[in-house]
């Protein structure tokens, strides 16, 4: 017999079908049991089915978390399918993410004029992630019909799955060495069709002036080198105490998937770790990232530093166009080997700018002043003889300095 979990209990760890799945569940109820808000504690996992727990089971405070903004006293007044149907959204956006939408407090300060979280294509589907905001729309009237739901469910649910995997873990995993968390290959759909084809880039680059090290900013610096701790595993807890005291910076999580270069979970690859650390320290702060929707990634005005770590496979290069920064901006990728044969420039405009090999660490800096409306396009060349991992470090001056 099965054991019996809970809908919080793989949240963050459910692949986008397992999402899917549970629209088309828990749809017919809408205008009954999740009118007024649903914990998730309430619905019960078994196997791949979803379903509601006895009423006994609710936890009214959580449910508040997963309630729409009429229910509070504001806005249209309640439509108990309507209701639901933001209900449902809320639930789907924390199943993908594992976490609360609005930070936890439902459509208690929702307005016409809030923001609705976006959900990374890393993450899910344009479709998905579409319908998810639709459904948490400040309107009644703007939110998906029930049966419009069960449609695109249905549809997407005849579709085969090759390879077949499991809707989700009964048992939990550890990501700490695996990419899956960040970057599952089954929530991948939307993929970069344009890539910029480029030559070696120690031909292309424009040879730079020298670098300046004093011109590396403190933070930056202090990132540099707690990545470079990371290389040994025994630095983890000493790392992660420092980045949690610290909280000037933020994830670099709105980059897109490079799925021709980047390593996937079947490749065999030495991790710092960075982005379940980084991931959990915002967490546990409160904060959200690019992936749980509004404001924490790379864009985001309140922070100068934001980092990812990405995967290269050996022999390949990963290309990934940035927007959104403002001022000066300076980049430092990081190799997991200290001694790694890699490359890497930024193409800005008809100027590409090659790196600075210091201290273990690969320094490029654009001096020219970037618009918000502005890109440019990262590359990074792994010439080693195995797959590598790279933390990416962005300070992004913001001109304020």
């Amino acid at each position: 017999m099965r054991k019996e979990i809970t809908l919080s209990d793989i949240a963050g760890y459910a692949t986008e079908r397992a999402v899917w799945q549970m629209l088309l569940s828990l749809s017919d109820d809408c205008a009954t049991r999740m009118a007024n808000g649903l914990s998730p504690q309430a619905i019960a996992v078994v196997g791949n089915e979803f379903s509601l727990r006895e009423a006994r089971s609710l936890d009214a405070d959580h449910s508040k978390a997963f309630a729409a903004p009429e229910t509070f006293g504001h806005g249209a007044g309640i439509q108990p399918e309507r209701s639901g149907i933001w209900t449902l959204g809320a639930l789907a956006f924390y199943l993908i993410t594992g976490m609360d939408v609005f930070e936890g407090k439902g459509g208690k300060t929702q307005t016409k004029d809030t923001g609705i979280p976006r959900i990374s294509s890393a993450h899910a589907s344009k479709e998905l992630s579409t319908l998810i905001r639709r459904c948490l729309s400040y309107s009644p009237q703007e939110r998906p019909a029930k049966e419009e739901i069960k449609e695109l469910a249905q549809a997407t649910l005849t579709k085969p799955v090759v390879p077949r995997k499991k809707l989700a873990s009964q048992s939990g995993k550890s990501y700490a060495s695996s990419l899956i968390k960040f970057w599952p290959e089954e929530m991948v759909t939307m993929l970069l069709v344009c890539l910029l084809h480029l030559c070696p880039m120690t031909a292309m680059a424009q040879p730079n002036p020298a670098f300046d090290k004093s011109a590396i900013p403190n933070e930056m610096a202090s990132l540099v080198l707690r990545c470079i701790d990371l290389r040994s595993s025994q630095n983890v807890a000493k790392v992660s105490r420092a980045m949690d005291r610290d909280m000037n910076w933020t994830m670099m999580d709105e980059l897109p998937l490079d799925k021709e270069g980047e390593c996937t979970t079947k490749d065999a690859v030495d991790m710092f770790g960075l982005n379940d650390m980084g991931f959990s320290i915002l967490k546990r702060h409160g904060g959200v990232t690019n992936a749980g929707g509004r404001f924490r990634d790379g864009r985001d005005p309140r922070y100068k530093y934001s980092f990812i770590e990405i995967t290269v496979k050996q022999g390949k290069t990963v290309n990934y166009n940035i927007s959104g920064r403002e001022g000066e901006q300076m980049f430092a990728i990081v190799p997991f080997d200290r001694g790694a044969d890699f490359q890497a420039s930024i193409k800005s405009g008809e100027t590409r700018t090659g790196g600075n090999l210091i201290d273990g660490a690969c320094y490029i800096q654009l001096k020219q002043g970037i618009k918000k409306t502005d890109s440019f396009t990262l590359t990074i060349r792994n010439s080693s003889g195995k797959n590598m991992a790279f933390a990416l470090i962005n300070y992004n001056s913001r001109n304020n300095e």
